[in-house]
């Protein structure tokens, strides 16, 4: 379709789209998209071709003993200062360009990528990172041990390193969650290089800066450790359900940053519900720095707000066209499968900064046997030192059994047999009903263990983290007749976010889970296929 654009003249092709079919537009589109990309690819090729020229026409005629550090670096910084003019981009950008195509130079299975418009530029840059961060890795060590219980005979075909990157990079995932894997695997394989570069980051851009914004307001940077980051968010959401109700007006935006300034204790800033009811479940229900309210839930409020703090339901939906909303639910304590029942545990002291107790504590995933990565609930993998560090401030649970047998499921094995599609029935290969399968809400267990085996929400492109998911029944559960329908195991059970989770009861693309717990999306009117991956 596109031999039917100009481009050339805007107003008709500007027209020529506006009446184009639904299926004019799926094929058209993606392809003007990898179109841009191969000429944003080829952009950043001729940026640094540029500064290029200029470094060397600088440095030209100059002796070798008048070729030095500050002499290179001026030379360098007039390069991307003429990209920045002739491209009529920032000097930020112009020396991201220039940076990414000397990257490209060493990965070429990368660059060809890059330039044949499979990858947009900030993906590209996302990859070349990690494949330069990984360079010194053994990949055929770690094939051998980690393929061990998949085969006997030997004969397998490793991948390269910057083909493992290159693999992850083509699923549909988004940048974010792509940098997660990347970093897992990374851990993974060599996680001393990981540890390198956290203290690199701590020492050379950890930092907070607040400076003067416009209209009497101040912008606020920070780099900070990951459990800074988790601990604050989870505080601020926290104090937002506690104070507000679901008619409260204002964004949440502004809502996180009146709360921000009340845990850091900012001489004034409260927050309290604005919905203006009389009746308002919140109101009166704020509290000081050392104490918290609980108030009961308004079932006809949450009915009308559904998008301020999604806190998801433990289950899907029956199996109808639209998903009913339920009242956002405190998420559960996460019992550690490989620990005895214990005593109430109390909560890790923070100082004054902890003004909702009731908010989730830092948790941290990890394996007893040291294989999978450890993972920080609410930011994703982190090092083994890391982990370590965190166990005197955090709650640690371990890998369920169903984890720690699939592995860290790294896509070193080119050949490797794919799994086949789980029970159709919905009943996770079970001949009798587990305790609990016949019951529409997962156990706190089984709900753990699911967000264990699945890192995000299972829909393509969507990167939104398992434990703020729906758990939903792949195969629907039978309200009438559970033990007919899907049961409540995990071998019918993925995540999926509110959103996600209302699409797939729309049944425009189907889903098939995998014994490996991958799924595949087919869509109902053309047949296209996307397949996504636990972690």
């Amino acid at each position: 379709m596109l031999t039917t654009l100009t481009f050339t003249d805007p107003d008709a092709d500007a027209a020529a789209i506006t009446s184009m079919s639904r299926d004019e537009l799926t094929e058209t589109g993606p392809e003007l998209l990898r179109q841009s990309r191969k000429h944003e690819a080829r952009t950043v090729l001729a940026a640094a071709a540029l500064a290029e020229r200029v470094f060397r026409e600088h440095l030209a005629g100059r002796p070798e003993t008048g070729v030095w550090g500050s002499v290179v670096e001026h030379a360098e910084r007039l390069g991307r200062a003429e990209v920045s003019l002739q491209f009529k981009v920032s000097r930020s950008k112009a020396g991201s360009w220039v940076a990414l195509a000397e990257l490209l130079e060493k990965f070429p299975l990368i660059r060809a990528a890059y330039l044949n418009g499979e990858l947009s530029t900030n993906r590209a840059s996302i990859m070349v990172r990690a494949a330069q961060r990984g360079g010194d890795i053994d990949v055929d060590t770690h094939t051998d041990s980690d393929s061990d219980s998949d085969s006997t005979d030997g004969d397998e075909s490793g991948m390269s390193f910057e083909e493992i990157v290159l693999d992850y990079g083509s699923r549909a995932t988004t940048d974010p969650v792509l940098s997660q894997q990347l970093d897992a695997a990374l851990i993974s394989m060599n996680p001393d290089s990981v540890i390198e570069d956290s203290d690199a980051i701590t020492d050379l851009v950890g930092n907070v800066t607040i400076t003067p914004d416009v209209a009497g307001h101040s912008a606020l940077d920070a780099v900070v450790p990951a459990h800074y980051g988790v601990f604050l968010t989870t505080q601020i959401e926290a104090l937002i359900d506690e104070r507000t109700c679901r008619k409260d007006p204002r964004r949440v935006g502004s809502l996180r940053v009146i709360a921000l300034g009340e845990i850091t204790g900012v001489p004034g800033a409260h927050l309290d519900c604005e919905c203006g009811q009389d009746d308002c479940p919140k109101r009166g229900g704020g509290t000081d720095s050392n104490g918290s309210a609980e108030t009961p839930a308004d079932a006809e409020d949450a009915a009308a707000w559904d998008d301020l703090l999604p806190e998801p339901a433990d289950a899907d939906a029956p199996a109808v066209e639209l998903v009913e909303l339920v009242e956002p639910v405190v998420e559960p304590e996460i019992p550690d499968p490989m620990d005895e029942p214990t005593c109430d545990e109390v909560p890790v002291a923070f100082g004054r900064a902890l003004v909702v107790p009731g908010a989730p504590v830092l948790t941290v995933l990890k394996d007893p046997d040291g294989i999978l990565v450890p993972r920080l609930q609410g930011y994703g993998p982190i090092d083994p030192s890391y982990a370590t560090t965190l166990s005197e401030v955090a709650k640690t649970i371990h890998y369920p059994e169903s984890a720690r047998a699939a592995g860290p499921l790294i896509p070193q094995i080119s050949d490797r047999a794919q799994a086949p599609p789980a029970d159709p029935t919905g009943h996770g290969g079970h001949t009798v009903p587990p305790p609990g399968a016949l019951t529409y809400a997962p156990s706190a267990t089984l709900r753990a263990e699911v967000l264990a085996n699945d890192a995000w929400c299972r829909y393509p492109y969507c990167g939104m983290p398992s434990h703020l998911c729906d758990l939903d029944h792949w195969q629907p559960f039978n309200h009438t007749d559970p033990e007919a329908g899907g049961w409540t195991v995990l071998g019918d059970l993925i995540p999926l976010c509110r959103a996600d989770h209302q699409r797939k009861h729309l049944a425009e693309w189907v889903p098939t889970l995998y014994t490996d717990r991958r799924v595949e999306w087919r869509n109902r009117r053309t047949g296209q296929v996307i397949v996504t991956y636990p972690r």
